[in-house]
């Protein structure tokens, strides 16, 4: 008998749920992730309420300074507190953090013991005074962990973001599976050096990322190449006009700091 009302009283918190949520506006479901091309793919941004996974790459796939910057771009368009876990040394940069647009001082961080990470994460994500949570992992997550945080993640209306490291293997058909909504990788590339008719060595040209949807529930993959000048229209992400058709689309002036939209090619 007690078990019939516990379980009428979960489906009665998962109808409440369900109905809070059709409340809610399709745009404030989803997060901006500043490219039009990446938002449209996704229906509108990154899904609220889910956990997302990110890994970096190459050089940057132990740092993954990339993927963070990406991640704390993301971040800069909402409102409230976020929680950053570590179970390391938590190596945030400040100057980092403010030139993609966020607020330093909605950040609450945390370091705790690797082991503690994901448990600490799961209890963080059920409280719904936070925006978001990011826990940066240097060991895999089993399916059965990352089920329990995206369980976590929609019972709290929290979204998660987990930042893959040390554990982070090279090859993506290795990556262990996931109950994530999304998998990402974010990796640089060489840049483009500008024209120039001097012949003294030229200024290296602006930074480019490649951008990877590896998977997404219920949709397709994809990828998109971007540029990062160093002066752009101050905005929320680090994202700036990329190479179109074969030529450089025009760079956008002005003062440093939050970088501006761009587009993007898949």
């Amino acid at each position: 008998m007690n078990q019939h009302r516990e379980t009428m009283e979960l489906l009665r918190e998962q109808i409440a749920r369900i109905e809070r949520r059709s409340k809610i506006s399709d745009a404030a479901r989803h997060l901006r992730t500043g490219l039009a091309d990446v938002d449209r793919h996704l229906g509108g941004g990154l899904p609220c309420g889910v956990v997302h996974e990110f890994y970096g790459a190459g050089s940057d796939l132990r740092v993954a300074a990339k993927p963070s910057r990406f991640i704390a771009s993301i971040l800069a368009d909402t409102e409230g507190q976020i929680v950053w876990i570590s179970g390391r040394y938590l190596d945030l940069h400040l100057a980092g953090i403010r030139a993609a647009g966020l607020d330093a001082g909605r950040v609450i961080c945390i370091e705790t013991r690797p082991e503690n990470v994901p448990g600490l994460c799961e209890d963080i994500l059920r409280e719904r005074a936070v925006a978001a949570v990011v826990a940066d992992m240097d060991a895999p997550l089993s399916l059965t962990a990352s089920r329990r945080l995206q369980l976590a993640s929609e019972a709290g209306d929290t979204t998660g973001f987990l930042l893959h490291r040390e554990s982070a293997p090279s090859d993506t058909g290795r990556l262990p599976p996931s109950a994530c909504q999304t998998r990402w990788r974010v990796r640089g590339e060489p840049c483009v050096l500008p024209f120039s008719a001097s012949p003294s060595l030229p200024a290296l040209g602006p930074e480019r990322w490649t951008i990877e949807l590896l998977r997404q529930r219920g949709g397709r993959s994809a990828s998109w190449s971007c540029e990062i000048p160093p002066y752009v229209t101050p905005h929320h992400l680090p994202l700036a006009p990329v190479l179109a058709h074969g030529s450089m689309a025009p760079a956008q002036s002005g003062p440093a700091g939050r970088v501006g939209t761009g587009a993007a090619y898949a």
